[in-house]
């Protein structure tokens, strides 16, 4: 009696575990939204930090590096033109070296925007757009005529780069055939010859394999610094790009102007949506977009957690980031001078911040540590 007892319980038990499978996801399919994309709905492969890294270096910094040197390149002969450009056409010659200068500034925003590897190690950073610009120093160098690597070495960097070339070209535009205009060309090849070397330097990151034994110990390290250069990319855009000019101008009914990075060609709010795009590639998948094949896309860390079955934290990262999106058009669409939406928008970038600090960094096994970037 008790054996066939028992054997009825084992039976029932087994029946239950086998129809489980077929429940549970029904249930909690039931709790996601049904027009969200299919990864939000179902599991989605286990992520690591290898498929992780292959996706940051070779298919988002690879792309980049390379959108940047083209356009860079494309600058030099941009400003060479306007150098030798006839009196008559000296106007429309100005229009082309600015226009260059703007698909150039756009492009390394969006790499800059998470600076890792070459970027970090190269300081290109301080070399391609150190602010504040010095008038006085580009003044002297103008005097000084340099040309060439060896001699723009001996410049100091506050006279160098996008934002020293953006004086040149907006707030004192360099005449055709002056000194200034023939420094301005130096100034544009200068940059151009770290965009080729950050482009060279990331297609050999690219070919790294990280999954490598002897790679472990820079692989851990990697994704350590990616993750701590996204969090000080958030607190830039916010900080340093956002909040701190707006305070820096006043409150209330001032009517002064804050100090916004690329204020002297207008591009402000250009240069902070190319940023924030950048930031929100590497953080979230668009609805609209695959699921990605490990080791051949990016995978941001929103998928990155919901392969380690974080959907939870993924969500909230999803939500987040959705905020700033939101925050960030309306600020696109009501211009500088509504404080109050810049003001929001810094609001919810603090939010993704302390996300990113408190619970994305510690999911990810990632100590967060001060960089330049944070604010006070």
């Amino acid at each position: 009696m008790k054996i066939n007892t028992l054997r009825r319980m084992l039976h029932a038990s087994l029946w239950l575990t086998a129809l489980a499978p077929a429940v549970l996801p029904a249930v909690a399919q039931a709790q996601v939204p049904a027009a969200a994309p299919a990864w939000q709905r179902n599991a989605v492969p286990f992520y690591d930090t290898v498929h992780a890294l292959q996706g940051i270096y070779g298919h988002w910094a690879l792309p980049r590096a390379k959108d940047f040197d083209r356009d860079a390149r494309a600058l030099v002969p941009a400003v060479a033109a306007l150098c030798q450009a006839p009196a008559a056409d000296g106007k429309a010659a100005l229009e082309s070296a600015r226009a260059a200068w703007q698909a150039t500034a756009r492009s390394w925003e969006q790499l800059a925007a998470a600076s890792v590897g070459p970027v970090i190690a190269r300081r290109s950073q301080r070399a391609i757009d150190f602010t504040p610009t010095r008038p006085a120093l580009i003044e002297k160098a103008i005097a000084t005529q340099p040309q060439g690597a060896k001699a723009f070495e001996r410049i100091g960097t506050p006279a160098k780069g996008l934002p020293a070339l953006e004086w040149l070209l907006w707030t004192r535009p360099a005449q055709p055939g002056s000194p200034a205009c023939s420094y301005a060309h130096e100034v544009a090849q200068d940059v151009a010859r770290e965009s080729a070397a950050l482009a060279k330097a990331y297609a050999d990151a690219a070919t790294t394999d990280w999954g490598a034994e002897d790679e472990q110990e820079a692989s851990t390290a990697a994704i350590s610094e990616f993750v701590n250069q996204w969090v000080g990319g958030i607190e830039r855009l916010r900080w340093a790009q956002m909040d701190k000019p707006l305070r820096a101008a006043g409150s209330g009914s001032s009517t002064r102007t804050p100090d916004y990075p690329r204020t002297a060609s207008g591009t402000t709010l250009a240069a902070w949506a190319a940023t924030w795009s950048g930031l929100r590639s590497v953080t979230t998948l668009p609805a609209s977009a695959d699921m990605p094949a490990a080791g051949e896309a990016l995978v941001p860390l929103e998928m990155v957690l919901r392969g380690k079955g974080l959907n939870p934290l993924a969500d909230k990262l999803r939500q987040a980031t959705d905020k700033v999106d939101a925050s960030m058009a309306q600020v696109q669409k009501s211009g500088l001078q509504n404080k109050a939406t810049i003001q929001q928008t810094a609001k919810d970038l603090t939010a993704l911040k302390f996300l990113a600090e408190s619970e994305v960094a510690p999911a990810l096994q990632v100590s967060i540590g001060f960089s330049d970037a944070d604010g006070d």
